[in-house]
């Protein structure tokens, strides 16, 4: 398979874009692709951290000199008319097809699309705007927005797939390591991290290391990291050395580094802008007070605010010192608080969007899925399953699942010997679940997969997968509850053979009605072939 990245980086665009692009980049030649990129020569563009990791790149001319700041002309982000950057880029291509174009560029839209339509299977558009059109068959936000799919409505195919929020985010694979290994939060603030992206125009990292230095924050820790583009350099150094020689607290200065997990995983707050950094730390569970550096993150931001996930201070233009320094004392003396945000963040985010998007692009063979017993870890992960929208209106209680609730239901079921709990992965990434309740001599199935690879067709081996868990157990009869307006449930149950009871003994013990159930003999049912149960995997 064959992937073109379309994406520049420069001053005034930053670096978002071409790291989030990168990481996918990664993941998807992991999985075999062949990738390459296309990028515009701006300055103050990152396209050398690209070469680094081996990703041939084709350089398009540099623009002509801009006549002032851009600021969210978005459209002058591009340097050349949409219509040269496409003729630009089919000459980049040299009329060589690939299966998938992915597009990340606040200056393209679906005019530039279809012009590149002729040399490329399939188009991925990833956006976070939602203020022009586009000719795409993917779009991926990993925004969080209340508005969900209303957002991109009318601007996107009748047959574009959506992937929309941040269990999308474009995060590298070390967030997701260090979340495993990084302890719960404590209440407390020993650590403080600094970072405002990578050219930080407004110098909100020395407001923040000004505020830190107050005598309030003496013994905490600062680590602050300087983007490769931050004209501020010289100040910050020099405000580094002073907070450390006043003795207030360790200082350190980071320069641009592959990842910050190891520092988020380090620290107890964090100031920083919105944007894709938001959905790395809120991996690691790292509360964290935040500014907007451009218009474009402020709806996230305040989203985010109102569902406890940040604090959203607003706009960096309107931040100063002052209101720094007593935010940052306001949440010393709040350790509940802080420990509500970081749960709060890790239930927003797990770090397994990268894996999600490249399966969507590439996806994983049908004999190389596997099936694991689950892992406490996988506790946040089956809070988002069953939470999803359609699982919750194929439920018998369609009400959302509070969390408190679901802790105690899974900790009740992990420690349960009568109950098993499997995961169905793709190529690692966890897709689904299968879950079977002993009931004196008969066992009783659940299961349910993730909305990202539904219509599949892989409800039927998941369930065959399953059964290998039963295997020291060889209950007499399997049985599935499926509501009567379930159809594709029903339709899996009978393609395994099951017969549909029509007064089943099952009914009467559980004193629920108005549902089909299915009843299969567990020694007629049929095992899973070549696909694998590892049930101690991790």
């Amino acid at each position: 398979m064959k992937v073109i990245f379309r994406v520049d980086s420069s001053a005034q665009i930053g670096s978002g874009h071409l790291i989030r692009c990168r990481t996918l980049a990664e993941e998807l030649r992991r999985r075999g692709a062949e990738v390459r990129f296309i990028c515009r020569e701006h300055r103050g563009n990152l396209i050398h951290l690209l070469s680094q990791a081996a990703f041939p790149v084709t350089v398009l001319p540099p623009p002509p000199e801009s006549s002032g700041e851009m600021r969210e002309d978005y459209q002058a982000w591009l340097g050349v008319s949409g219509e040269t950057d496409a003729q630009e880029t089919l000459l980049a291509l040299g009329g060589e097809s690939a299966d998938w174009l992915v597009v990340d560029h606040y200056g393209l839209d679906a005019v530039w699309e279809r012009q590149l339509r002729p040399q490329v299977k399939q188009i991925l558009v990833i956006d976070d705007l939602a203020n022009r059109p586009h000719d795409c068959d993917v779009l991926l936000d990993q925004n969080y927005s209340q508005l969900g799919e209303r957002r991109y409505q009318g601007l996107v195919p009748h047959s574009c797939r959506l992937l929309l929020g941040p269990r999308y985010g474009l995060l590298r694979p070390e967030y997701q390591l260090y979340r495993q290994t990084r302890s719960p939060h404590r209440g407390q603030v020993r650590r403080v991290l600094v970072f405002f992206g990578g050219t930080d125009s407004q110098n909100m990292t020395g407001k923040a290391l000004e505020a830190l230095s107050s005598s309030e924050f003496e013994g905490i820790s600062v680590d602050v990291v300087v983007g490769a583009n931050n004209p501020h350099r010289g100040e910050l150094e020099q405000l580094v050395e002073a907070r450390h020689s006043a003795g207030i607290g360790e200082t350190r200065l980071y320069s641009t580094r592959p990842h910050l997990a190891d520092l988020m995983a380090q620290a107890d707050l964090a100031l920083g802008a919105g944007g894709t950094t938001t959905w790395e730390r809120c991996c690691l569970g790292l509360p964290t007070v935040v500014v907007s550096i451009a218009e474009n993150q402020v709806a996230a931001c305040e989203a985010l605010q109102a569902e406890g996930v940040i604090q959203y201070l607003g706009a960096a233009s309107h931040i100063n010192v002052t209101q720094l320094r007593t935010v940052l004392c306001e949440w010393l003396g709040q350790p509940s608080q802080l420990q509500d945000m970081s749960v709060q963040g890790q239930l927003h985010v797990d770090g397994l969007g990268t894996q999600r998007v490249a399966e969507c692009l590439k996806p994983t063979a049908l004999e190389q899925l596997t099936l694991r017993l689950a892992r406490v870890e996988d506790m946040a992960l089956y809070y988002d399953w069953v939470n999803e929208p359609d699982v919750r209106r194929q439920s018998w209680n369609q009400e959302p699942i509070g969390w408190n609730s679901h802790q105690t239901w899974f900790q009740g079921k992990m420690a349960d010997p009568n109950c098993y709990l499997g995961v169905l992965e793709a190529d690692g990434l966890p897709v689904g679940q299968i879950r079977f309740d002993i009931q004196g001599e008969d066992a009783v199935i659940d299961y349910s997969l993730d909305r990202l690879v539904r219509g599949r067709g892989w409800a039927t081996p998941l369930v065959r997968l399953g059964l290998k868990l039963l295997n020291n157990v060889k209950p007499t009869y399997l049985y599935a509850e499926v509501k009567p307006e379930n159809r594709p449930s029903a339709a899996v149950f009978l393609r395994l053979g099951f017969q549909e009871e029509s007064s089943p003994p099952l009914l009467q013990r559980t004193g629920f009605q108005n549902r089909r159930v299915f009843r299969l003999p567990f020694s007629q049912m049929r095992m899973a072939g070549s696909m694998i149960v590892s049930p101690n995997s991790s």
